[in-house]
């Protein structure tokens, strides 16, 4: 749950794509790309 004031980190449009190239063509796993990219909310990866 967000919290007054709370800031979100943005990512790049360069960062989703490569997110979405090793989810699609390398079969990464969602957990696997989250760790790559440091992204500490799961849910942000995926659909």
């Amino acid at each position: 749950m967000a919290i007054k004031g709370q800031k979100f980190k943005a990512y790049t449009y360069e960062i989703k794509k490569e997110a979405i190239r090793l989810h699609v063509e390398e079969r990464w796993a969602y957990r696997k790309i989250t760790e790559y990219f440091e992204i500490h909310n799961q849910g942000r990866v995926k659909k």
